[in-house]
């Protein structure tokens, strides 16, 4: 077969081996298998002889035909009743055919016609099941039909039910066997007849096969005009090589054709409510985009005690000096508060949620055992899924018993944990790294400083000269020194409450748009829907393919 041809199967080879949820594909899969493995039957048989079948209903002369175009006797003739049982197949000598085992084949190799075998088959016509089946397996394998009639059975419906699913995908010849008299009224009827089907005729033969036969064997003095057998004989006589690929090329490019427009007939049907489920998915994973923004950035992690919490600790752990270290005494009595509960597992829902909140500033797994998604998130996913389930069952989707229920909280603690542990960490230390920095410390320590350092010289001093320092100098001192302590403190914690104040803005900022990104959920239905649109636009695309063709 031709490149083009096998690069339109290969996709189908793939759609053939489809065993998704969409059940529309998945019961065309069967049938896609058995046109493809047809295909590639005939591809291999693309060399051979031309399989012609000799087609009609009871009485209409086929055996007759058959005999007239060989010369002798090969078939048995009857005007009585039928009496073909198992197809004759009259080919080139030392050439055999297999014809699936059909039983009962009778080989008669001795045919003059170099790149024909000729078939004939029991009646169409036939009640009797068996022979049904052999001119349905013959019509199968065959590359050409001598559809052969006389003036009353050329209408015959049980014929025209054998025939109807091999429109397209045979080249056809009319053959009228037995014409009397020059009267075109059957021809004219019968072709129109076969265009308004949808069937594709090479050609059309009036003939009297029996006179021919006598004739040949000399049982009549040739009286009685035989029309167009000679015609017959010259264009069955004329297939070459050429034409004989042609017409094999012919047929399996009809069958492909049929194949890609029953799909695509069938996909366009199932896929109607496809864009509909996608708008739905989009609604509802919007839905849920927006709920995960107001929990997190409406809820504890907007409180800005946190922020301030977690850049302490930050700030804790690269404190220097004096102030320095004052601050991170206080920080750790500070958090008590907040540290307890988590060691102690009790609080109510509002303090655990901060304790969940704050364990992403310390770089815990948010959604692990230990942190279960908030049980509002889960109620709005548990809702939001549950009916986006039952849209794709009705719109004909097989939802696997194993359904993944936490792909929402994995991606969820990715994207969490992308925010706070880079950007927002980063942030946190780059300020504690600024606010702990040298020159910082030694401002903060130096005026505290000093005062010791003036209260030990007028210590000394007084020693010296044998002087008695009054006590009240003493308090005077001690309360200064805590005042300028505490105002140290007091500069030193506003500070850190204008940075972790900049932090939670860019944090909250960083998380809006890390929530906003597509793909926070639904991703397994995601995957559904595109993989439905994917074979869609496959068969559309192959069907275009087959057009310009």
């Amino acid at each position: 077969m031709s490149i083009g041809l096998s690069g339109i199967i290969t996709p189908l080879e793939k759609m053939a081996a489809y065993d998704g949820p969409w059940r529309i594909m998945r019961r065309e899969t069967t049938l896609l298998q058995t046109r493809l493995n047809e295909l590639r039957e005939r591809e291999r048989r693309l060399d051979d002889v031309l399989l012609v079948a000799l087609v009609g209903g009871s009485g209409v002369g086929k055996s007759t035909l058959l005999n007239a175009l060989a010369g002798d006797q090969i078939a048995e003739t009857s005007e009585m009743r039928p009496c073909t049982s198992a197809p004759t197949v009259y080919h080139p000598p030392g050439m055999r055919f297999n014809l699936s085992d059909l039983p009962g084949v009778r080989h008669v190799g001795r045919s003059a016609l170099e790149q024909i075998a000729l078939i004939d088959t029991p009646d169409s016509d036939t009640i009797v099941k068996v022979h049904r089946a052999i001119v349905e397996q013959v019509l199968k394998e065959c590359d050409l039909i001598l559809l052969c009639a006389d003036g009353e059975k050329y209408l015959d419906e049980a014929t025209w039910s054998l025939l109807y699913p091999l429109r397209g995908m045979r080249a056809m010849v009319c053959v009228e066997t037995r014409a009397m008299r020059a009267d075109t009224a059957v021809r004219d009827h019968w072709l129109m007849y076969l265009r308004d089907k949808g069937f594709r005729i090479e050609q059309y033969f009036r003939v009297n096969a029996l006179r021919t036969f006598n004739r040949k064997l000399g049982l009549s003095n040739g009286a009685g005009e035989e029309f167009d057998f000679a015609a017959l004989e010259k264009y069955l006589h004329t297939f070459d090589r050429e034409h004989v690929t042609r017409i094999k090329t012919s047929n399996a490019w009809g069958l492909l054709a049929k194949t890609v427009n029953r799909l695509h007939e069938r996909l366009e049907k199932g896929a109607a409510p496809l864009d509909e489920l996608q708008a739905a998915l989009n609604r509802q994973d919007q839905a849920l985009i927006q709920e995960t923004l107001r929990h997190f950035t409406a809820g504890p992690l907007a409180e800005p005690h946190l922020w301030v919490q977690a850049l302490g600790r930050e700030v804790s752990l690269r404190a220097k000096g004096g102030i320095g270290g004052l601050y991170k005494i206080i920080e750790v009595l500070r958090s008590l508060p907040y540290r307890m509960p988590a060691l102690l597992s009790f609080g109510d829902q509002a303090q655990h949620q901060e304790i969940h909140a704050g364990a992403l500033f310390d770089g815990q797994e948010y959604g692990s055992e230990k942190r279960v998604l908030p049980e509002t998130l889960t109620n709005a996913y548990s809702m939001l899924r549950s009916d986006m389930r039952r849209r794709l069952i009705q719109a004909g989707f097989d939802m696997p018993d194993l359904f993944q229920e936490d792909d929402f909280a994995e991606e969820l603690n990715s994207r969490l944990r992308a925010v706070f542990g880079g950007a927002v960490r980063e942030g946190l230390a780059a300020r504690a790294r600024l606010l702990c920095a040298w020159p910082f410390a030694m401002l903060l320590d130096c005026l505290p400083l000093a005062m010791l350092v003036h209260t030990t010289f007028l210590i000394l001093r007084a020693y010296w000269e044998g002087t008695l320092l009054p006590a009240s100098s003493f308090l005077h001192v001690g309360v200064v020194f805590a005042l300028l302590v505490l105002a140290e403190l007091f500069l030193f914690s506003s500070g850190v409450r204008l940075f972790a104040w900049a932090a939670r803005k860019k944090g909250l900022d960083l998380l809006k748009t890390a929530m906003a990104r597509p793909g926070l959920a639904f991703k397994q239905e995601k995957h559904l829907l595109e993989e439905a649109h994917a074979l869609v636009r496959t068969i559309a695309q192959i069907q275009n393919e087959l057009t310009i063709k």
